[in-house]
């Protein structure tokens, strides 16, 4: 990645929303994703930053560079230690699990939960998989690189985390969620923002990690919490705040790690 790629930013975050707005409309039809029917079908815009990512490459340095950004989704050899995916891909299913236990421990009454045949798992966990390459490959692959130029890890993580959140919000209310819900489920996605750059710093940039980690949240999301009829975000907001809070007190900033762009 190239510094010169520092201005950026804007542009690509200016592309998402205008390349959104369709997905936004087409959620507003009331049809469900075909792999996945409790999702909205705007859920494809999952797409929109891989696609704002590419186009912005391509248009700066070339198809080459196109190419080189979307394989870095898959590239695993940069990682230094097999642990750190394994980190990735437990993070969430054990936070879900803390969350699921204070809602036990502080509800008077709990909703009954539905098991998934193994065909919606399986389907679930390959739609949720190529739906973290295409988000991760513009969030964490193109925009985190263009903002770390001129800021550090931290902000660049709270700033594509506030983008990331309110990118979600449309969304949010074609499922019925309220205000309350959008608000708290928007922090704890801007503290997995955190968490994701801390562990690509630790894993060798590797946009991989991002991915595994995505992936699981929105898995564990849609499987266990039932796409969050089961699930409280205020909750897991205060799971999430205590690793965070000791990755900052431990790492500060840089969250681990100083980024040299590429």
């Amino acid at each position: 990645m190239r510094a010169d790629r520092q201005g950026d930013a804007p542009w690509f975050f200016g592309l998402v929303l205008i390349l959104s707005l369709p997905f936004y409309a087409l959620g507003f039809t009331s049809q469900a994703l075909p792999l996945a029917p409790a999702l909205p079908i705007s859920a494809l815009m999952a797409c929109v930053p891989m696609i704002a990512g590419l186009v912005l490459v391509t248009r700066r340095s070339d198809v080459g560079a196109a190419s080189a950004l979307f394989a870095s989704a898959f590239r695993f050899r940069t990682i230094p230690n097999p642990l750190w995916a394994l980190v990735a891909l437990g993070w969430m299913p054990v936070a879900f699990l803390v969350t699921g236990g204070i809602v036990w421990l502080t509800s008077a009454t709990l909703p009954t939960l539905h098991p998934f045949p193994p065909s919606v798992v399986f389907s679930s966990f390959v739609l949720f998989f190529f739906g973290a390459v295409a988000e991760e490959i513009g969030w964490q692959g193109y925009a985190f690189p263009a903002l770390v130029v001129r800021h550090s890890a931290l902000t660049a993580a709270l700033i594509i985390g506030v983008v990331w959140a309110l990118w979600h919000v449309v969304p949010f209310l074609l499922l019925g969620r309220s205000a309350t819900w959008i608000i708290w489920h928007g922090l704890a996605m801007l503290l997995m923002r955190i968490i994701i750059v801390w562990l690509v710093a630790h894993a060798g940039q590797s946009i991989l990690i991002a991915v595994l980690f995505h992936m699981m949240s929105n898995s564990v999301w849609g499987l266990y919490a039932d796409f969050g009829y089961y699930y409280n975000p205020l909750v897991m907001c205060l799971v999430l705040l205590a690793p965070v809070g000791a990755v900052l007190f431990l790492w500060g900033a840089s969250t681990g790690a100083r980024f040299k762009p590429r």
